[in-house]
């Protein structure tokens, strides 16, 4: 199991002025990452509202299957990321702690682009 850092993992999450649905957005283009590697996408930091993520790909193979977890949290598990999809996940998790938002992948090896964009509302610590 190897860990991928996606760009977006050195983004910071907006957290201005709280109580605001704001969106953010993290992707990150696999090239043959293998069952099991984990995807790191984003860091949330303390005080937000999680209240939903859409997962995007441009499809990843034949076969491919991801687990979207917040920290130990998981959000949405065997979820498939084998074709072109969107996929809507509604949640409702607090961060007390920075915790990672990640895609673990399972399946099949996959290639391709993945996209991750967490809706939450930022309610301070």
């Amino acid at each position: 199991m190897a860990k991928i850092t996606a760009p977006t993992m050195h983004d910071p999450i907006y957290v201005g002025t709280h109580g605001n649905l704001s969106i953010a957005k993290a992707k990150a283009v696999l090239a043959a990452a293998a069952v099991g590697d984990v995807v790191e996408l984003l860091e949330v930091p303390i005080g937000i509202d999680m209240q939903g993520v859409r997962v995007s790909t441009t499809g990843l193979g034949a076969g491919v299957t991801g687990t979207v977890k917040l920290g130990d949290t998981t959000i949405k598990s065997g979820i498939d990321l084998s074709a072109d999809s969107v996929v809507d996940i509604p949640c409702d998790i607090y961060t007390e702690e920075k915790q990672k938002l990640t895609v673990t992948i399972a399946g099949a090896e996959a290639t391709g682009t993945i996209k991750v964009n967490p809706t939450y509302i930022a309610k301070g610590y």
